[in-house]
């Protein structure tokens, strides 16, 4: 049964990532673009994992068998590089093969659609319910899509990065920032240097930048727990700012020049707060239902509006054309502008940040008060997730029963898993991943006390109903 999660489809490779599943995806996109009329080809682009470049391939064969041209990376690339040719190119559709964050042995697929933005869910619907039928496939192979010009390679990275470059300010380009890339062996590592040459940084040092399917024997995915030796190095070096993007170079993480972790809760809280205040850029923020509250805040406090969604970025993107806002992200990693791929992509990430600090001449702690206190945001905000034994039983007990917090919410909300609203603003979020087998759970209170003993009280919950 193939079933598609919040990003895409993904599992683990030889069990529900199969070359069998994967071309039947491919043979339900055939009809679909057969039924749409599209003669437009399709990109294929791949990340470093394990396997991905042959998945690539299988899933371009059904393409040429149903007689669909394609264009397609000869090496792996990031994920918002697919979305930016297909954008870009005016496309009507894009695959890039990646199971993005996940452990090694997972791979998967994202589809972007028209723009350059993930596929809808009524989309994703219905190519799922296509694939699930009994389908007959058609391949050809290569070497022959070759000759009939059926495929024709693609190399537009030197483009992509010059889209972003557009976003840069000028003076920007004279600074004395040191920084230190963390690839943790993911695809960014090969075009890392793209963004020296960009901002012509005093010094630019790229780490993890090798191949390595087991990606050092850990998740690619800049979390505060998996960097602790990262944030040493980035003060041992006395660098600027440390940079750690995920696998296929959609989520960012950075560490400031105190070796401070800051995720993208306040990563796109600096972004919008330089881009309106200092840029004179204007337009609301939107955000999904796990980000932090000082997004809210912060869109007030300029005179703006904080829209929420749910998790997922084509909400995101959706939301941000429909309010026409000046930006949009997660909270797990990736932002993007208005008039720049709807989708998140860490490059574009960095350069906005990096922009920040050169041109305002301030450190990253420095800028990340002043954003703080311009909206008088203090809180604590945390983010856990956890292996589930009995899904079934903790989806019910959370469809009846609340966690015993310390008070007793104002407002539930059941859109995306359960979100628990407190006088003040305060907050609980438990949601099951969409691309995981996992159990998310995330709450932002005034004090740190608060959110321990809140915390407390959704570990008893789990332990009481999760087994």
């Amino acid at each position: 049964m193939i079933k598609f999660g919040t990003s895409g489809f993904r599992g683990l490779i030889g069990d529900t990532f199969t070359k069998e599943n994967v071309q039947r995806i491919a043979q339900a996109l055939c009809k679909t673009i057969k039924k749409q009329k599209s003669n437009k080809p399709v990109v294929i682009g791949f990340d470093r994992r394990f396997l991905s470049d042959t998945y690539a391939i299988w899933f371009a064969e059904v393409l040429w068998g149903n007689k669909i041209k394609t264009k397609m990376y000869n090496l792996p690339v990031p994920s918002p590089t697919v979305m930016y040719t297909v954008m870009a190119e005016d496309l009507d559709y894009g695959i890039i093969i990646t199971a993005s964050h996940n452990p090694y042995d997972y791979n998967g697929l994202k589809i972007t659609t028209k723009g350059g933005k993930d596929a809808d869910p009524e989309c994703v619907a219905e190519i799922e319910k296509i694939a699930n039928t009994n389908l007959k496939i058609k391949t050809l192979d290569l070497e022959t899509a070759n000759k009939t010009g059926l495929n024709v390679e693609i190399d537009n990275i030197k483009d992509y990065f010059k889209n972003i470059n557009k976003l840069v300010s000028k003076t920007s380009k004279e600074n004395n920032l040191k920084v230190i890339f963390n690839a943790m062996h993911g695809v960014t590592s090969d075009y890392a240097h793209y963004i020296d040459k960009m901002f012509k940084c005093k010094k630019f040092t790229i780490i993890n930048d090798s191949i390595d399917p087991y990606f050092g024997h850990q998740l690619p995915s800049p979390e505060d727990n998996l960097l602790e030796d990262f944030k040493k190095e980035v003060v041992k070096g006395k660098y600027s700012v440390g940079l750690a993007v995920d696998g296929d170079g959609d989520r960012l993480a950075v560490i400031d020049e105190t070796g401070t972790f800051h995720d993208n809760n306040l990563l796109m809280s600096v972004a919008y707060y330089y881009l309106v205040k200092y840029k004179g850029l204007k337009g609301d923020i939107v955000r999904n239902i796990s980000t932090s509250c000082i997004i809210d805040q912060l869109a007030e406090s300029l005179g703006y509006k904080c829209h929420e969604v749910p998790v997922g970025f084509k909400y995101v993107s959706a939301k941000m054309k429909e309010v026409d806002a000046l930006l949009g992200g997660e909270s797990s990693g990736g932002m993007t502008i208005r008039g720049y791929i709807p989708s998140k992509d860490s490059f574009f990430s960095i350069a906005i940040i990096l922009d920040a600090m050169a041109t305002l001449k301030k450190p990253l702690s420095a800028i990340i008060k002043e954003v703080k206190d311009s909206c008088g945001y203090i809180s604590t905000y945390i983010n856990e997730n956890i292996k589930i034994s009995n899904k079934k039983k903790m989806q019910k007990a959370l469809s009846k029963k609340s966690p015993n917090f310390s008070y007793k919410p104002k407002e539930i909300i059941r859109t995306d898993g359960v979100k628990y609203i407190f006088e003040g603003g305060a907050w609980v979020l438990i949601r099951f991943s969409g691309t995981e087998n996992a159990l998310r759970y995330t709450l932002e209170f005034p004090t740190e006390i608060e959110c321990e003993r809140n915390l407390k009280a959704i570990e008893n919950f789990i332990k009481q109903y999760g087994k």
